[in-house]
């Protein structure tokens, strides 16, 4: 009675695959009639375009990334070992662009940990797919990272898309 069973199960699985395989009264199989067929135009993506709107939300997700990189390298020398904890981070408190020469200039305006206000302007440039890749105006001075025990790019000085495909 099983091997009746398995039998018949093997049957009902294989059966969809051996239909795919081709029709019978003509002996094409299915590379033969795809190939009859006419092709189905597949439409590409819309190119996605950034406006100062867009921008400023798309800048203030890679700069809370960027203050999420900043809490880590100003946590205790003897915290930088365990690097899943969550952190205290600076506050975003918003982000304006605006149209310039060759791209567009962002204001962002943040607080420290401590509740200082802080201001960082960036020039901004448009890549294509909507992405974009932002750098801070005047720079920041280098970061001291104490898993590394060295100075290191300030994370706010850089800011890219997050976006998938960027």
């Amino acid at each position: 009675m099983t091997h009746r069973l398995l039998t018949t199960a093997l049957a009902a699985l294989c059966l969809p695959a051996l239909a795919a395989c081709g029709d019978a009264q003509d002996g094409r199989g299915d590379t033969a009639a795809a190939a009859a067929a006419p092709a189905t135009p597949v439409s590409a993506p819309a190119p996605v375009r950034l406006d100062g709107h867009e921008l400023a939300l798309q800048l203030g997700n890679g700069f809370r990334a960027a203050l999420d990189r900043l809490a880590v390298l100003q946590q205790p020398r003897e915290g930088a070992t365990d690097l899943g904890q969550d952190l205290p981070t600076g506050l975003l408190r918003d982000v304006r662009c605006s149209a310039a020469s060759g791209g567009y200039r962002c204001r962002v305006r943040w607080e420290t940990l401590r509740g200082t206000p802080q201001r960082t302007d960036y020039a901004v440039r448009v890549l294509k797919g909507g992405c974009f890749a932002a750098g801070a105006t005047p720079r920041m001075r280098p970061q001291y990272d104490p898993t590394i025990a060295t100075y290191t790019e300030h994370p706010l000085n850089a800011v890219a898309s997050l976006r998938k495909g960027c």
